[in-house]
């Protein structure tokens, strides 16, 4: 059978490669479809037109809507044909969906291989013939039927590698690729779709592959497609045990060098209580160079609130550790959350003073659809909004002011599509990728140069925040014109700053792709031959050669972003509305496409953080753009 899944593919949607590569192992054509924003629609339909089945990776709530538009183009395309959805919004919103969206014929529940494989290999989809197939929820006239879930499966290396087809992937000029060590999450906070998602299936929720395996899988990559850059999406690359964590990653470097897997660089998510300096110290040896910390908030309040089982003090543990061991670390603070009051957000600022030179982004927590946080909401009264945009009241009212008045006032900064933070996460990991691959001084003096922008950014974002919240607390009338002339002088410093920051952040990032692939003579026309200068300027020379050379693309990708997507703010109705409008914002796109004997896709950088908030008045559409991560807040019409 012929089968399109139609997913973000902006950091190698290794969901949607590892449905594909089951797919092709049953004996089935798969094939992967870019749905990176709407632009990408027509294309899809082009690409669905010979499809005898089509799989919608619905994992981000923000982007519901624009899956939903596209479904019912395709189903107008070919009426006959199954649309199936699944991911992690898909599977924790299934009856709602099946409810409301006649385009979407039936829902993949939890981790789909098996579901996808099982339903692709079979000639009938009356509902008596899905009554039989386990993990789904689907229609049988009026009523909507949900099957039981498949067991969670135990032996992740049981599965096929991820498809790799597709274009090689560069971050600043290194062949990159992202991986999965283990699914499931070893946490149980309040807000988190993923914790969520691992619940509606029997089994545990948190498991690990083998080291050997994992290490042959990086081998096949490192050798086969040049690879030396390797992203871990695991939500827990480490967990809350430091022998376990050192023997597995003491396993893990023995298997590389049995297969000859030599100077490359690790990027990697754990949460700040499993940061152990030895632990750390064997990882940098082993390449690691960057680091999404899961900090979340720097006040008891803040963490209480959302549901996460850590300390403020583990926190700070945590990034003086990467500090002292000059590692690039980013990390989120949710600065907004149900109970947030005046005191909670200067607290949160405050242990951002304290560790300003990292990468990081400010957002709010999200009431997600099947969230233990969204059912404390509606059982509070407090929520607000339906299943595609679920918000919630503030317990102070200060609060309420803050956020209305900030949304506006900070969205360039710290929401739109191309938040100025964002970017600064974004270059901080083509910054750090670049001082772990590349010599000289001018490498160093770029990298210096931009941590100082960076440096500087935060602090003023962080002063920006401070003087918004002092003048609520102070004129807590939103009427007040003394209060709208604060916000007004405020607005206009914000946008001064940002603009002169966006421009510098902008030249910099210029000059990192410029020294980049100037240096591996990539810059203009074809890649000249790995000569002795290039084997001793950049390590990975032959390997970006041997990238290009295998797999090609049609732009540059601007690197990874570990980011809760932005707060959607959102008119909300009976679920036909078609989204909420997401602005470009004021950086300019990612840089332009490495023309280099076929092309290569080159990914600025590693974002964990939040996207931003989406404030519509009208049917309009989200574009996540270059930010995949999780979704933005959820603001149902309040």
């Amino acid at each position: 059978m012929r089968v399109l899944l139609v997913g973000p593919d902006l950091e190698e949607n290794l969901s949607l490669r590892y449905l594909s590569s089951a797919l092709g192992a049953a004996g089935h054509d798969a094939t992967i479809a870019a749905f990176d924003s709407e632009a990408d629609e027509e294309r899809t339909l082009t690409a669905a037109a010979d499809a005898d089945l089509v799989g919608l990776s619905l994992c981000y709530q923000v982007r519901a809507p624009e899956f939903l538009s596209l479904a019912r183009r395709l189903k107008r395309q070919r009426p006959e044909r199954p649309i199936i959805a699944g991911g992690h919004f898909a599977s924790c919103a299934a009856r709602e969906l099946l409810e409301h969206h006649p385009e979407i014929d039936l829902v993949a529940i939890h981790e789909g291989e098996s579901t996808l494989v099982e339903l692709a290999g079979s000639a009938r989809r009356d509902p008596a013939s899905l009554a039989a197939v386990r993990g789904i929820v689907y229609r049988d006239g009026d009523a909507v039927v949900a099957t039981p879930p498949h067991p969670i499966r135990e032996d992740l290396d049981e599965l096929p590698w991820p498809d790799r087809s597709g274009p090689a992937r560069l971050i600043a000029g290194v062949p990159s690729a992202y991986l999965m060590g283990s699914r499931g999450c070893v946490g149980a906070c309040d807000y988190c779709c993923i914790t969520t998602l691992h619940r509606l299936a029997p089994g545990r929720r948190f498991r690990q592959r083998r080291p050997e395996t994992i290490a042959q899988e990086m081998s096949w990559l490192y050798h086969q497609r040049g690879v030396r850059q390797f992203i871990f999406h695991d939500d827990n690359f480490l967990v809350p045990a430091v022998r376990h964590n050192l023997e597995r990653v003491e396993a893990l470097d023995r298997a590389l060098r049995l297969e000859g897997v030599r100077h490359i660089g690790l990027v990697l998510k754990c949460r700040p209580a499993d940061v152990d300096r030895q632990v750390f110290l064997r990882l940098r040896e082993m390449g690691l160079l960057r680091v999404f910390l899961g900090i979340e908030s720097g006040s008891a309040a803040g963490l209480a609130s959302i549901g996460r089982q850590q300390t403020v003090d583990q926190a700070h543990r945590a990034l003086e550790i990467c500090e002292d061991l000059d590692l690039s670390s980013q990390y989120t603070i949710i600065l907004f959350h149900p109970e947030a009051t005046p005191e909670t957000m200067l607290t949160d600022l405050s242990f951002v003073r304290q560790h300003p030179a990292h990468p990081l982004s400010f957002c709010r927590a999200e009431a997600y659809a099947g969230t233990p946080l969204e059912r404390r909401m509606l059982a509070a009264g407090r929520a607000t909004g339906d299943y595609l945009a679920r918000a919630y009241r503030y317990t102070d009212p200060v609060t309420t002011l803050v956020w209305s008045q900030g949304r506006g006032l900070l969205r360039e900064r710290c929401w739109s599509q191309q938040n100025l933070l964002g970017q600064v996460i974004r270059i901080d990991h083509q910054a750090a990728t670049l001082r772990h691959f590349y010599d000289g001084r001018q490498v160093d003096a770029l990298v210096a140069d931009f941590l100082r922008t960076e440096l500087e950014v935060n602090r003023d974002t962080v002063a920006l925040f401070e003087e918004l919240i002092r003048a609520c607390v102070e004129l807590p009338d939103a009427a007040s014109p003394e209060l709208q002339q604060r916000l007004a002088a405020l607005c206009d410093r914000e946008r001064e700053t940002r603009e002169r920051l966006a421009r510098r952040i902008c030249e910099l990032r210029q000059a990192l792709h410029d020294h980049a692939y100037g240096t591996l003579g990539l810059s203009r026309g074809a890649p000249r031959p790995v000569s002795r200068f290039l084997a001793l300027a950049a390590r990975h020379a032959a390997a970006a050669i041997l990238a290009l050379g295998i797999a090609a693309c049609d732009k540059d990708d601007g690197g990874v972003i570990e980011a809760p997507p932005p707060p959607l703010d959102a008119a909300v109705g009976d679920g036909s509305r078609d989204g909420a409008q997401e602005d470009a914002g004021v950086i300019e796109a990612p840089p332009p496409p490495v023309d280099g004997g076929g092309d290569v896709q080159e990914d600025g950088g590693v974002i964990e953080a939040p996207p931003p908030p989406v404030d519509g008045g009208g049917d309009v559409k989200e574009d996540s753009g270059v930010i995949e991560a999780p979704p933005p807040p959820v603001d149902g019409g309040h």
